[in-house]
């Protein structure tokens, strides 16, 4: 078995795409060598700031033969009287195999000769010298660019190539860079280093490295940097504030991490903690450590119960520049913070209304007006979802006053420059102004969630903002007809939906989202009356949209697919009922409680069996009363009458309004035999009697049976 290693030499790659052209080019190559028919035991792809490598291991020297089918002529035409012909012969001369070999096959067309020729497997070396040029000139990236007087593009200048095939380089063509690359067997150090190295052997490539400053292997790298922050963490008795995709650029910055830990002033300590960590961590990629300390507020204006002075460098310098690197950092930030400072105290000499008045001179979409006017119509969605929610324990005043300022930080010094900290800074600066704490929260919460495993608004008043918020720019999207297409979604609408979906989901609020588009299209229509817009294909795409999203929404919480079939099935009404998440929600929890039941199966399977009997009959799937549909008079055994009684009780449960589905399933459990016995040979019944009225008959008992089971979910939908 052979060994097989490429190595990419580059000017410094920019983090995302030393981390993205791993798994892209892992697949690139698998493909190729699988469709080759070359196998391999191990691949190792992974990347540094300046080079991308490839390892292959138990690399066959040969790919596999190949054994190809060929058609040839018609039977009657290649044999004459069972001797083959001069077609016959020449079909198998041109594929290089004896007559013999040959076969007669019935196909559409009729019977025809067939042959086999099996094609040698090429050298792996040759097909590698092949494939190589080729994925590295496909791999895909932002911001490619030209260098010199080259054709090739690539995410940075390539400086050199190390191709080598167990202990000899394996050369290929790749002209196209400037100046000219020679492929050979040398890599390079650590760049502070600068050496040139020479590569004997793949099993020598990482160790050597290794001696040079360089960890080549990413997770080494990895796991390395996030032990360096959490060592030094600990011994200060502080904890590292590392998302896992700073650790992801960090290790994407650097080729050999060293730990630098830096300070910076106590003046800054009334910064809010949210401004400093993002210009730690945005903007100079350093880890900030907060002290452990449980009173965090979101709405405080200074960090000194909250952050340590002291932060972690990780960096890609020789040791003995520690002290001067140390240095260079602190006065770069100290400089970030002044600047941090200057805004932050500017912005608090100016009130929040009056940030909210010059929102009327930015713009918001064309056609739309601008984002005071938007605020306006956030306002009004407020008002909408408290009608709907009628939810006597808060107070509308506060709701509607967070919905009027939730914006008022986008004309604030600090936004600006900042731009994520949106809505945080809003609520803390309402704060200082002394608004009230439910206010500030909301305004501080309302983008929340911004992604999909995000945190949700802390207070309902943040939770009705943020859909607010989110629904407002769902509606003028739709109304402007720039509903998503594909994989195309530029005003992240698809991530807005699912973020409303969450909390109304999480919050279980009674929110009948489709209503609330309803008089939101109409309220639209009034505000902007030029817009030419359909109302009924704005409503239908918006309900279209939202069932998709809650599909999509079952599928991230793990949910089975047969589970999702069934509460989701897609008849019109179904899709209605999907709709109310909440009524969704029980339904789903009712059926995974029911299910951890050793008799579900049976239920389960009794409903199914009364479903497709059902499908015979032309009773709708929405009537739910026995009232002209049933007539006692036709029945013949008792079973019928105890079914009609059963029918009778569930009428019961759902005539009070409100269905309580384990109740329901209860009924359905207590009640299994009674259904059972209508298909017994004794004491049952034949549904599909030869009488046209007894039939129909019972075929609409089994019908109103199957639409009760329906107000669950479509129980034949679900895996026994």
């Amino acid at each position: 078995m052979s060994k097989y290693l490429l190595e990419i030499g580059t000017e410094e790659l920019p983090a995302k795409f030393s981390h993205s052209v791993l798994e892209q080019f892992k697949s690139l190559i698998e493909f190729e060598l699988d469709k080759k028919l070359i196998k391999f035991e191990h691949i190792v792809v992974t990347s540094t700031p300046r080079r991308i490598v490839l390892l292959l291991e138990g690399l066959v020297d040969y790919a596999e033969d190949k054994i190809i089918e060929r058609k040839g002529p018609k039977a009657n035409s290649a044999y004459l009287n069972g001797c083959p012909t001069n077609a016959a012969l020449g079909f198998a001369n041109s594929l290089d195999i004896d007559v013999g070999e040959l076969e007669i096959k019935n196909t559409e067309k009729g019977d025809f000769v067939f042959g086999k020729k099996i094609e040698k497997g090429l050298s792996t070396k040759i097909s590698l010298s092949s494939i190589i040029p080729k994925l590295v000139k496909s791999l895909q990236g932002p911001r490619f660019m030209k260098w010199g007087a080259g054709n090739i593009k690539f995410s940075r200048p390539i400086r050199w190539i190390a191709s080598i095939y167990n202990d000899e380089i394996l050369d290929f063509e790749f002209d196209e860079c400037d100046p000219k690359i020679k492929i050979s067997n040398k890599t390079k150090s650590h760049r502070l280093i600068n050496e040139v190295l020479e590569v004997q052997n793949p099993d020598d490539f990482f160790e050597l490295l290794k001696r040079n400053r360089v960890i080549a292997i990413r997770k080494e790298r990895k796991e390395k940097i996030e032990s360096l922050i959490n060592q030094a963490s600990k011994s200060l008795n502080l904890k590292p504030d590392l998302s896992e995709g700073l650790l992801n650029e960090l290790t994407d910055l650097v080729e050999w991490p060293d730990l630098i830990i830096g300070k910076f002033s106590d003046e800054f300590l009334d910064l809010p903690v949210e401004v400093l960590s993002t210009v730690m961590k945005s903007h100079q990629r350093y880890v900030p450590l907060l002290l452990k300390n449980k009173s965090f507020s979101k709405l405080d204006l200074s960090s000194e119960k909250n952050i340590s002075t002291t932060f972690c460098v990780i960096s890609n310098g020789l040791e003995e520049s520690n002290n001067n690197i140390a240095k260079g950092n602190e006065k770069v930030l100290r400089a970030r913070f002044s600047d941090a400072k200057f805004f932050v105290e500017s912005d608090k000499k100016v009130a929040s209304i009056e940030r909210n008045e010059k929102l009327k001179s930015v713009s918001y979409l064309k056609g739309l007006g601008n984002i005071f006017q938007r605020v306006e119509r956030i306002e009004e969605v407020t008002k909408k979802i408290l009608k709907f929610l009628n939810d006597k324990s808060l107070e509308e005043k506060k709701i509607i006053e967070a919905a009027k300022y939730c914006k008022n930080d986008l004309c604030s010094e600090i936004v600006f420059e900042f731009p994520e900290l949106q809505g945080i800074m809003g609520g803390k600066y309402l704060k200082y102004e002394g608004f009230s704490e439910d206010v500030c929260l909301a305004v501080a919460e309302h983008y929340l969630p911004s992604f999909y495993k995000d945190a949700l608004p802390s207070t309902k008043y943040g939770a009705i903002v943020s859909i607010a918020d989110k629904v407002e720019t769902l509606i003028s999207i739709f109304i402007s007809g720039k509903r998503p297409s594909g994989s195309s979604d530029p005003y992240a609408l698809r991530r807005n939906l699912n973020g409303v979906i969450k909390i109304i989901w999480d919050y279980e609020l009674d929110l009948p989202l489709d209503k609330l588009f309803n008089e939101l299209i109409d309220f639209w229509k009034i505000v902007f009356p030029n817009l030419n817009f359909s109302r009924e294909t704005v409503f239908n795409d918006l309900n279209e949209f939202l069932v998709q999203r809650i599909v999509s929404h079952l599928e991230e919480i793990s949910l089975s697919k047969e589970l999702i079939k069934a509460v989701c099935s897609s008849d019109e009404l179904s899709q209605k009922r999907v709709l109310n998440i909440v009524d969704l929600k029980n339904r789903i929890k009712s059926i995974m409680n029911f299910n951890e039941k050793d008799n579900f199966v049976e239920i389960q399977k009794v409903i199914t069996r009364v479903s497709k009997l059902a499908n015979n009959s032309d009773l709708s799937r929405d009537v739910l009363s026995t009232r002209d549909y049933v007539n006692t008079k036709l029945f013949e055994k008792d079973c019928e009458l105890k079914v009609f009684e059963f029918i009778g009780e569930l009428e019961k449960l759902f005539s009070e309004g409100y269905c309580n589905y384990l109740e329901l399933l209860n009924l359905f459990e207590i009640n299994v035999n009674t259904i059972e016995d209508l298909f017994d040979n004794e004491k049952g019944v034949l549904i599909m009697s030869e009488d046209l009225k007894i039939r129909n008959n019972r075929l609409n008992l089994l019908s109103l049976i199957r639409n009760y089971s329906l107000k669950i979910a479509d129980f034949t939908l679900l895996n026994s």
